[in-house]
Parts: C-alpha cells; sequence; structure tokens
C-alpha cells in the first residue's frame, strides 16, 4: 500500500484483508462494539498474530484485552456524554441560568480538570452506571432485532442526537514493530481524576498478589466492590499479561487528558510465540 491511504468500511475490510496485512500499520475508526465490528477486529488480530508466527493460545488473552479496552472506551465515551448532559441540567438550575450562559460554564468546567473533578461530587456515579448499562443493553437489543417499548426506542434516539452532538470517537490502532505488536486505543473522553486513582489503586493491589503467584485472587468474591468502583475490564487486561508471563505495568498504560484517553498495549513479539502453559 506504501503511502497510499484506502478507507475500508465494515465488511470491505474483510474483502481486501490480504492488502491491508501487506502493511505493518493499522488504523480503525470505530462507532460502537456490535458483534460484525468485534468480528472483523478478530480477523484482523487472528491474520495479524499468524504474520508474526505467534502461538495460537496467545489469541484469547490478547483478544480479550483488547474488547476490554475497546469496551472501556464505549463506556467511556457514554459515561461522558451522560456527565456533560447531567451537569448542563444542574448548571441551568431549572430554568435559573440561561441556556447559553450554563453551555458556557459547563465548557470552562470541562476544560479545567481540578473543576471538572470537582464537579464529580455533584452528579451521582451510580446513576451514570445505570444507564450505561441500559444504553448498552438496549443498543445490543436492537442490533439483534428483539422488539422494544416506544420509551426504549425514543431513549435510544435520544441518546444516539447527544453522542452526535458531542461527536466522541474511538479509533484503533495497531502496528508491527521490530520487537512489539503495539495496539493503541483513544475514546473522546477524559477519565475523572478519582476514578483514575481507583483504578491505579486497584492495579498495585493486583500486582501485589501476581507477585505472590495469586493474581487469579484478585477475582474472588472479597474484591468485587473494589473492582466495580476501579474498573473490572482494566484488572481483565492485566490478568491477560500476567498470563502471558508479562508484567502489565510495564506493558499496559492508561494516558488522559482533558480531550481524550489512551490505552497503550505493548506485546513483545518473542513472549507471543514462545508462550508455553
Amino acid at each position: 500500500m506504501g503511502n497510499e491511504k484506502i478507507k475500508y468500511k465494515g465488511q470491505e475490510i474483510i474483502e481486501n484483508l490480504d492488502s491491508i496485512l501487506k502493511s505493518d500499520h493499522f488504523h480503525f475508526e470505530l462507532k460502537g462494539l456490535t458483534k460484525p465490528t468485534r468480528d472483523i477486529i478478530n480477523e484482523v488480530v487472528q491474520r495479524i498474530l499468524d504474520r508474526v508466527g505467534a502461538n495460537p493460545l496467545t489469541s484469547f488473552h490478547l483478544f480479550s484485552g483488547l474488547m476490554e479496552a475497546l469496551l472501556n472506551a464505549v463506556k467511556g465515551n457514554i459515561r461522558f456524554v451522560i456527565f456533560q448532559d447531567e451537569l448542563l441540567s444542574k448548571l441551568k438550575g431549572a430554568g435559573q441560568t440561561p441556556e447559553e450562559e450554563a453551555e458556557e460554564l459547563l465548557n470552562t468546567i470541562l476544560q479545567t480538570e481540578p473543576l471538572r473533578d470537582a464537579m464529580q461530587r455533584y452528579i451521582v456515579p451510580d446513576k451514570i452506571k445505570k444507564t450505561v448499562q441500559k444504553i448498552l443493553t438496549l443498543t445490543d437489543k436492537r442490533k439483534s432485532k428483539k422488539q422494544l417499548t416506544e420509551n426504549d426506542l425514543e431513549f435510544l434516539d435520544l441518546v444516539r442526537e447527544k453522542v452526535k452532538k458531542y461527536d466522541l470517537r474511538i479509533s484503533l490502532k495497531i502496528e508491527i514493530r521490530p520487537t512489539t505488536l503495539y495496539i493503541r486505543i483513544r475514546n473522546d473522553s477524559p477519565i475523572m481524576g478519582m476514578d483514575l486513582s481507583r483504578i491505579q489503586k486497584s492495579r498495585g493491589r493486583h500486582a501485589e498478589l501476581a507477585k505472590e503467584g495469586k493474581s487469579a485472587e484478585f477475582f474472588r468474591p472479597d474484591f468485587l466492590d473494589e473492582k466495580e468502583s476501579a474498573g473490572f475490564g482494566i484488572a481483565m487486561i492485566d490478568e491477560g499479561f500476567y498470563n502471558l508471563a508479562l508484567d502489565p505495568l510495564d506493558c499496559f498504560d492508561i494516558q488522559t487528558s482533558k480531550h481524550a484517553t489512551s490505552v497503550y498495549l505493548n506485546y513483545p513479539i518473542d513472549a507471543l510465540q514462545r508462550m508455553e502453559f
């Protein structure tokens, strides 16, 4: 392909996969994580692993980690849309603040990390979590052509309008490097400061168990509350690295800014090739 950039959509990716795989760099823009999208990513990843000579048994840990990271990106964008909408509603104060003034104040808050994090106390986290799960469940039902109520359809249409308004996207980049399979997932929403601190604390506890050879114990019921508050999906990604005899604190990084969150996954090719059980 050289320096020529060709854009493919959906099934076109599979139809042109032989040509696409001649490159060492792959870039995907995702609107969601539907089953067809997962199937396409799975096919691409499997072919890339074949190309680098990876042990077939590594595909489960790598692909499941990638899916968890992408699902977190989807949830992150939805959560941020809900957060903005809830915050704007509170700033309007039941009509006491003009909409234009409230939107300007919202933009200032979102651009300023300390203010943005401080506003978390005014938004009920459990409400956001339940709304995100409702959106994902209803979207999955709609994609599988299950019947939804009129209220559910109106709710999804309203969410779609809000997501479109904020234009939040997800990108996936995969690079075959000389010694590493590099993956970067980026979504157009930040991680709140308190959430990032909980994630880091949770990963540290998981790492302590791993040093004792007991990383799987992190998934026992007594760790449930910690996982729910700090990211169960991230723990699953970490565990995948531990199962590959790799340290996720060296291979898996999360960076956030006021506009985006980036997840970096680095898989040494020799580790993918030599994996043994």
